[in-house]
């Protein structure tokens, strides 16, 4: 699996005029040639975001159906399922403070906590400088990951 960071999401539907939006567009495109992953706390944090810019229709849609939108596989927090819910929150918010003990912000913290404990095969993401020394993951812009 390879974990996709929210803002490739972000640029492809928001910021078609950004510099970054050809190369960002080209690894979207890509997208059925490998097992995309988002981790439902990043579609959280992604939906938030675009809800400003989003219609009604089309914020509940990526919130509902992202992976009809776009060719991804939604995963939920790792050992979700393992333990009963208090347990594993406090698990979960115990590992992402230590991520962001890293400095990391909160949705790097999260991206980088499912991406280490799914052992993903790669982070890609436009911000490759907040994520490296801070995961395990190999992380790669769009551009790059391909190559």
């Amino acid at each position: 699996m390879v974990f996709l960071d929210s803002n490739l999401f972000i640029i492809d539907r928001l910021f078609r005029r950004d510099a970054l939006y050809p190369a960002n567009h080209a690894f979207l495109a890509r997208l059925e040639e490998i097992v995309g992953a988002v981790p439902l706390m990043t579609l959280l944090e992604l939906c938030g975001a675009a809800s400003f810019r989003l219609s009604v229709v089309e914020a509940e849609r990526w919130l509902h159906a992202f992976a009809a939108v776009y060719s991804v596989r939604i995963v939920d927090p790792f050992g979700m399922r393992e333990e009963s819910a208090a347990a594993w929150f406090g698990a979960w918010a115990d590992d992402v403070a230590r991520y962001i003990a890293r400095r990391m912000t909160f949705g790097d913290a999260v991206l980088a906590r499912e991406a280490d404990r799914y052992a993903a095969e790669a982070i890609v993401t436009w911000n490759v400088k907040d994520f490296q020394g801070r995961t395990a993951v190999p992380v790669h812009t769009p551009d790059a990951f391909f190559q």
